[in-house]
């Protein structure tokens, strides 16, 4: 009876170990995953051409520019795949209006960022627009969502909502330079 007692208590104590030493390495492995590295990289797009269509009534008028992100190759330069992409937002967006053109004209820009497999999202607006002003910078909106899915489409279009004074022939250019936060997994 002994040694059946004996051999019990050495099978308890060989579970509590097993068990002991699983939840070890469980809390092991998810320090391990979550002290992995991660690295904020900036992505700039360069100049995009965005164009309201003449002519422009008072009110609200829509301006497009199309842009090709080729994040993939620009990640591949950095070292990074595009799996390793965790989160993006817009940091900084501007416009400049060609020189026979000022912000007198304008009195609202809403920003939107569209893609074929998005949801269009809000990501900027300058309201009021500052008077006699060709370089324009947007206040960007802090609840982005997803913003890396745009990104990551072959194709996305800057939409400009824009609210024009009076009414005017004249098509309306804007060149916007977009500035990226693309957090990466190293």
């Amino acid at each position: 009876m002994n040694n059946a007692i004996a051999l019990l208590l050495v099978c308890i104590f060989a579970l509590l170990l097993m068990k002991a030493l699983l939840l070890n390495l469980i809390i092991c492995c998810l320090l391990l995953a979550s002290c992995a590295q991660k690295e904020e990289l900036t992505f700039t797009t360069g100049e995009v051409n965005l164009l309201a269509s003449g002519p422009l009534m008072e009110g609200s008028n829509t301006a497009q520019g199309e842009f090709q992100p080729a994040l993939e190759q620009w990640l591949k330069s950095k070292g990074v795949n595009l799996a390793d992409v965790a989160d993006a937002k817009l940091l900084k967006a501007s416009f400049s209006l060609p020189d026979s053109m000022n912000s007198s004209l304008i009195s609202e820009i809403t920003l939107h960022l569209a893609a074929e497999k998005a949801d269009m999202q809000k990501v900027g607006v300058l309201n009021p627009v500052p008077e006699a002003q060709t370089d324009l910078t947007l206040q960007i909106a802090h609840d982005q969502k997803n913003i890396a899915e745009f990104l990551r489409q072959p194709a996305m279009t800057f939409v400009a909502d824009i609210n024009v004074k009076k009414d005017t022939t004249p098509d309306l250019h804007l060149k916007g330079i977009f500035e990226f936060q693309i957090t990466v997994n190293r």
